[in-house]
């Protein structure tokens, strides 16, 4: 098995990815948020409400075979193109009561029914409302942040990446459990109006998902699970050998389950926070705090880079220790073969002189009375630094030993192990117009356990912010939305210090510690509003990747619409967010798709 720094890095860099933002976030149907200042309403009579939404999509990949640098060249290649095809239907209930409600909404698909069955109730939850206060508990999606679809103060529900950041960002994040609280002041001036508390409790956390197979499977999960699956193979393989039957049946029943530390489904990653909101002088604003864990998981590979360390070590010291044994007791050894050329010159001319006096003192008269020569008694001098220097000749040529399999490793490694680091978000928001620009404003603190910077298997502190604005251009119904998304890594220059240092969890090989990434999303309407195009572009500056994805959406009927729509993906940077889609294209480090879909809304 050959393990180097590179893989190992982009597997410490977790899953995923490397990448500063975990993954873009993709924008859908742009508008404002979730927030609302109005007070509470009572409803006089109860009612009960439902609808859903049904619906079909086909996706056809485009992309040369195996990276084919010339793409398709003929309709066979066109005929051989990965497709995926799915159905949904989602069933939308609402009862309203007196001074309570209920709302529910249930989600049908292949992936859901199979996969993740729990999840067939996407959202379930029930609210009362006792004056100016608000108590709802349930599995409920709640969004935090001024921004537009795109936030860094959202952090109580996990996202679904699956499909990567192509649904819409609602519909991507996953229902947790929880309690909110709400008050709304009744309190109001000229200036100061909407004033709104939130606390949010949950009894655990969901993490992140990825998908497991097809071409969205991200690279540095694939660049993972092999790293386990050959550290399990080569310790299988060793006790097989010594006939360790035990360990062999326990190596074949491993999951990777058994990589964490911890059962996120406890008390202990049990997420709280609390977010005050306002309306100052015609601006928006708010103040929040979070305390949970990241939802990607960072890998600690201490003791699997120690234990590889260590028995390349002693696969180094046998070999050399064997070789040497051989070639004093017989002269000659396979080792001195490969190897005597390059020792004896770096004995030469390190100790040369040292030993011409030593030959002169110890065998001066010998040389002179015939007894030995000269060239016998510098060999037999030589012979006495030619240990230390095959030791010290081998350790630097070790890993490249153990990579041409020269040398075989017969120590067992450890299993790396992963953890969700602990989190405290600290978070400041705004939304105001200026002029004709909707501008919207998001900053948070991210506070961490490795406060110092200095511990490489727990990210870093960093600061992360999000800055935009739509507008409505004087043509047509033309809308135009730019957003920008940043994040910072402090304490980044002892990442770069240490054993560890390129399998830190924030390592970059780039030495770039800030990533920012532009998103604008135009769109038009047309025929009545019946039909609409729209496309939005990402762009990161730091790797220079981006991602297009275009849609014309025609509503044919009350309720029925028809889409058709893409995405291309470019990234040949490591430290990528996409390239965990394109790297397994060497010539073009692109991906893309076409994809045609119905959904009926009633």
């Amino acid at each position: 098995m050959k393990i180097t720094g590179k893989a190992l890095g982009v597997a410490s860099a977790l899953l995923l990815i490397g990448t500063g933002n975990s993954f873009a976030q993709e924008f859908d149907d742009f508008g404002g948020g979730d927030d609302s200042f109005s007070e509470f309403s009572e409803t006089t009579e109860p009612s009960l409400t439902w609808g859903g939404e049904a619906g079909a999509k086909g996706r056809v990949w485009i992309q040369g075979e195996n990276g084919n640098e010339s793409g398709y060249t003929s309709f066979y290649d066109i005929c051989h193109s990965p497709t995926e095809a799915n159905a949904y239907l989602k069933l939308d209930i609402n009862y309203a009561g007196s001074n309570t409600d209920l709302n529910g909404r249930l989600k049908f698909d292949t992936a859901t029914i199979k996969d993740n069955p729990e999840d067939i109730i996407d959202e379930l939850s029930a609210r009362g409302y006792f004056g100016n206060w608000q108590i709802e508990a349930g599995k409920i999606k709640t969004v935090w942040g001024k921004g537009d679809k795109l936030h860094v103060l959202d952090n109580f529900n996990a996202n679904d990446y699956t499909d990567f950041v192509f649904p819409d960002y609602i519909d991507r994040r996953i229902g947790e459990p929880m309690l909110k609280i709400s008050h709304a002041s009744p309190f109001s001036t000229d200036s100061l109006s909407d004033l709104k508390f939130e606390a949010i409790w949950t009894p655990m956390m969901t993490a992140d998902r990825f998908a497991s197979d097809g071409l969205l499977v991200p690279n540095s999960m694939k660049t993972l699970t092999e790293t386990v699956t050959g550290i399990v193979m080569h310790n299988t393989a060793l006790a097989y050998n010594n006939k360790d039957l035990e360990t062999v049946v326990q190596n074949l029943q491993f999951s990777s389950d058994d990589l964490y530390e911890d059962d996120i489904k406890t008390l202990r990653y049990g997420q709280a926070g609390a977010r005050f909101t306002g309306t100052f002088s015609g601006i928006d604003f708010g103040v929040s705090y979070y305390y949970g864990h990241y939802k990607q998981p960072s890998a600690n590979l201490g003791a699997y880079v120690d234990s590889v360390k260590a028995g390349i070590t002693n696969a180094t010291t046998k070999y050399v220790t064997e070789g040497l044994t051989e070639y004093s007791e017989n002269g000659s050894s396979d080792f001195w073969t490969a190897h005597g050329a390059a020792i004896t010159q770096i004995v030469t001319e390190r100790y040369g002189t040292e030993i011409t006096q030593k030959v002169m003192t110890n065998y001066g008269a010998a040389i002179q009375n015939g007894t030995i020569t000269q060239e016998q008694a510098t060999m037999l001098v030589a012979k006495d630094y030619i240990p230390d220097i095959a030791k010290e000749y081998a350790a630097a040529h070790a890993q490249e030993w153990y990579e041409d399999g020269t040398i075989t490793v017969t120590d067992t490694y450890a299993l790396p192990s992963l953890n969700y680091d602990q989190l405290q978000v600290f978070g400041l928001e705004a939304a105001f117009v200026l002029w004709k620009f909707n501008t919207r404003w998001e900053f948070a603190y991210n506070l961490t356990e490795d406060t110092a910077g200095d511990n490489p298997w727990v990210k870093n502190n960093s600061i992360a912010w999000v800055a935009g604005f739509d507008m409505d251009l004087p043509i047509h119904n033309f809308n135009i939305n730019i957003q920008e998304q940043g994040k910072y890594i402090l304490n980044n220059d002892k990442i770069e210090d240490g054993v560890y240092a390129e399998y830190d969890v924030d390592h970059n090989s780039d030495g770039k510690y800030t990533s920012n990434q532009l998103v604008v999303n135009i769109s038009d309407k047309w025929l009545n509003e019946k039909l609409t195009t729209e496309c939005t572009t990402i762009y990161v500056f730091e790797t220079k990747e981006w991602c297009v994805q275009p849609k014309i959406a025609y509503n044919v009927i009350d309720g029925l619409t028809f889409t058709l729509s893409g995405a291309y993906i470019y990234s040949d940077n490591e430290n990528g967010q996409f390239y965990n889609f394109t790297a397994w294209d060497t010539v073009n480090h692109n991906a893309g798709f076409v994809q045609l879909a119905a959904k009926y809304q009633f």
